[in-house]
């Protein structure tokens, strides 16, 4: 098969790319003009020669192929008007703006009666006081259009939410850091003990028939909203995973989802899964989880779905507890110095991959969004034992940070100190020996 491949860097990497699509499918690869300088397009362009484009101008042509596909939400309505245009499988151009723009896609899900949320959208700073009055507090204010918990924060105050919205919608010499803005209701979950206290279910979609993944339990959020890691089989009953399930179906119906791949995060509440956000792409490290659970590889999957195939979706009898932990640096780090401790985190009973996401010398973006350094995958025989192997793994990692700027102070942390091992932590004496 012959597919379009839209690229922009931060989402699934080249090199990851095409080991895993250029044995499936004759590719053609189309990146943003913007990206054009970046180290990732130069990857690609020592095997494929890359066709840029202006997303607000003319798109690449995509006459030849038998399907068009991206691997971000940056890319998702360019993809689909992409589809439209040349009759190829793909969520519909207003599909793809209601999983991308979070105050269409509560306004879609409350015309439906599926899940209402109290929301606002905010353009200025002049538009706090009327958001804060309808949807009260405590609330979360986040942007629009984005993902990685970037500039997303719980608001318990409005004198704080008028500040920070003052701060990220003001005009400033490069423009306000956000355009647009939502406060929602804070959804208050059930306590899970160690667990976190919602899930997600990710969703292959083929000419609207739905499969549906194993239903992914968390570990706790790190402060403010940062994900800190997954795990399947998950531990909730039955009952609620078909729940889940039931509630992630009413969503991506009402949201038109017909071909496509998508995620849905549910909180689960005392009323039951509410949801929290759905996104137009699997979590992002999904497909590693499914390979090392002896599942397929979704990125072909997806390159499939593309095409209008089948997803063919199996798993083996007495799914294995595997599970991702992903290591955040402070929120006031500006650079990766090192890591020290990764030789022993291989080497230890369970781990079955842990590579770096960032490598020592790069820069950091201070502030309250997920960055990750680096993932885990790893098995265990029980809960007891995944956690305590996370609390093995945090043990023998040293990471090095530079603080608040570039010729900030120097520290180094135990992988004990950082804001996703704090987040799993569990007292020792509720781990097994």
């Amino acid at each position: 098969m012959r597919l379009m491949l839209l690229y922009a860097p931060g989402a699934l990497g080249p090199v990851e790319l095409l080991r895993n699509l250029r044995p499936v499918a004759d590719l053609v690869v189309a990146v943003p003009e913007e990206f054009r300088d970046d180290p990732g397009v130069a990857m690609l362009g020592q095997v494929l020669e890359p066709v840029f484009f202006d997303p607000l101008g003319e798109l690449p042509d995509a006459s030849g192929c038998d399907g068009v596909i991206c691997y971000t939400d940056l890319l998702a309505r360019v993809t689909a008007e992409i589809a439209h245009r040349h009759g190829l499988r793909g969520q519909s151009p207003a599909t793809a703006l209601a999983l991308t723009d979070k105050d269409v896609q509560r306004r879609t899900l409350a015309e439906h009666g599926v899940d209402t949320v109290r929301s606002a959208m905010l353009r200025r700073p002049e538009d706090w006081e009327g958001a804060v009055a309808r949807v009260g507090l405590p609330a979360v204010l986040k942007p629009c259009y984005g993902g990685g918990s970037r500039n997303t924060y719980r608001i318990d105050d409005a004198a704080t939410g008028a500040r920070l919205a003052g701060r990220l919608l003001a005009p400033g010499p490069g423009g306000p850091a956000e355009t647009t803005m939502v406060l929602e209701e804070l959804l208050i979950g059930v306590d899970q003990g160690r667990h976190g206290d919602y899930c997600s279910v990710e969703t292959i979609t083929v000419g609207g028939v739905m499969t549906h993944l194993p239903v992914l339990s968390k570990f706790p959020l790190a402060e403010p909203f940062r994900e800190t890691g997954q795990f399947w089989p998950s531990h909730l009953d039955d009952h609620a995973q078909e729940r889940a399930r039931e509630v992630t179906e009413a969503t991506l119906r009402a949201l038109g989802s017909r071909d496509g791949l998508t995620s849905t995060e549910l909180k689960l509440t005392p009323d039951g899964p509410r949801v929290i956000e759905v996104n137009s792409r699997l979590d992002g490290f999904v497909s590693e989880l499914s390979t090392h659970s002896g599942g397929p590889n979704l990125f072909v999957t997806a390159a499939g779905v593309a095409v209008g195939e089948p997803p063919g979706i199996e798993f083996p009898n007495g799914l294995p507890l595997v599970f991702q932990l992903y290591h955040l640096g402070p929120r006031d780090a500006v650079q990766l110095l090192g890591v020290e401790g990764m030789g022993k985190v291989r080497a230890l009973d369970g781990v079955l991959a842990y590579r770096l996401l960032l490598a020592p010398g790069a820069p950091m973006t201070p502030g309250p969004q997920s960055q990750y350094l680096s993932v885990l995958n790893a098995t265990a025989r029980d809960h007891d034992g995944m956690y305590a192997l996370l609390a093995e793994v945090a043990a023998c990692l040293t990471f090095g940070f530079r603080l608040r700027a570039a010729d900030g102070p120097e520290v180094w942390l135990r992988g004990t100190e950082l804001p996703s091992a704090a987040a799993t932590a569990v007292p020792s004496a509720e781990i097994a020996p």
